[in-house]
């Protein structure tokens, strides 16, 4: 019994269920980016089973998780843009969110392809290419979602008379937190990409997620997504009232009462 699936089969359990509440609340443009969060952890589970019960589909299961929360980043990343400028053309930034959906699935594709043929006594020699093409398009779609993320930190203030700027609202407040969350997380992502792709192409024993030490599995596999998606969640419950505000903020009316009646939960 592996004490790394343990520790994620209860841990993610647990987790499961503030990521399905701030999923309800937030909702709207959060809807896609919490939902994907919530398939990583339900990933994890079933992964941390599987592993626990011997089962070879574990090892398929674990490298198709990290698709979800490449996801999950791009979906919060959209709808902290969408609080955080309000003037975006939401047409064109779904859009976007589509395109960036394809080339995951692509890369997500060519990884389960692979990885499935991996798990036989006697794999061909494509199958290992065609995980390390699926893999090595994944780290292209994390490159992509870092650069978004940090183009996304320009000044949400508008200019108004005399250069002055004014107060930034209540929700673009919410989308710059949901936007540093994705930041954070955007590292942590990246280190478990960059050792999967280098644990896969030097095929050593030492470096392989099934086989490696326990130091190497908890240092590079599980705390580089938890971290992250620790990340999300502390940010998810702090902004859950983004919605709320965000209407009345469409409807014009005050701030103050808005916090209020939301039940603002951050400044």
């Amino acid at each position: 019994m592996s004490p790394v699936s343990t520790a994620k089969l209860a841990i993610y359990a647990i987790l499961c269920l503030p990521a399905v509440y701030i999923l309800i609340k937030h909702g709207g443009p959060g809807f896609l980016g919490w939902l994907y969060v919530t398939v990583f952890f339900t990933l994890r589970i079933v992964g941390g089973a599987l592993s626990l019960s011997g089962s070879p589909s574990a090892g398929l299961i674990s490298s198709i998780g990290l698709s979800p929360l490449l996801l999950a980043a791009a979906g919060i990343l959209h709808e902290a843009r969408v609080y955080r400028f309000p003037q975006l053309d939401r047409k064109w930034e779904w859009i976007r969110v589509a395109l960036y959906h394809l080339v995951v699935t692509g890369g997500l594709a060519l990884v389960a392809a692979g990885a499935s043929h991996l798990q036989d006594s006697d794999p061909a020699p494509s199958d290992a290419t065609l995980a390390k093409a699926g893999l090595g398009i994944l780290v292209l779609a994390w490159t992509i979602l870092a650069g978004w993320a940090c183009l996304s930190l320009r000044s949400s203030s508008v200019v108004v008379d005399a250069g002055v700027r004014r107060r930034p609202t209540d929700p673009e407040r919410a989308g710059t937190m949901l936007l540093y969350s994705v930041l954070f997380s955007v590292v942590f992502i990246g280190i478990r990409l960059i050792y999967t792709l280098v644990a896969m192409t030097s095929g050593s024993g030492s470096l392989n997620p099934g086989s490696a030490s326990l130091a190497v599995q908890v240092c590079l596999t599980m705390l580089p997504e938890l971290l992250a998606a620790l990340a999300f969640l502390a940010v998810g419950v702090c902004t859950r009232n983004v919605r709320c505000l965000s209407r009345g903020v469409e409807a014009g009316g005050r701030d103050d009462m808005k916090g209020w009646r939301c039940g603002r939960t951050y400044e």
